[in-house]
């Protein structure tokens, strides 16, 4: 019981860090008013730099997307639309 607990902690904060996280590179995006320019790769380097968490491009595309939605704005559909070529290297 006690680990479970801790578990969903532990998920809880690093869900909460991921959306700290899509939530600066889509306001930095909406201030400069070039939205559509938030990459899942923005979202996994500052993950990575502020909070140590290594994530993939799919899941980086879930938050971008959440953080879209709640602002309204259009979402994208695959993770080829985000990434650009030389993030596949």
């Amino acid at each position: 019981m006690l680990n479970k607990s801790k578990a969903r902690r532990t998920e809880n904060r690093r869900h909460r860090a991921l959306m700290s996280v899509a939530d600066h590179v889509v306001s930095r995006h909406v201030i400069a008013g070039d939205s559509e320019q938030a990459t899942t790769g923005e979202i996994i380097a500052l993950a990575f730099g502020r909070h140590q968490l290594r994530i993939t491009h799919a899941e980086a595309l879930d938050f971008l997307n959440a953080q879209l939605a709640a602002r309204s704005l259009p979402l994208r559909g695959r993770v080829a639309d985000t990434v650009s070529p030389e993030d596949d290297q």
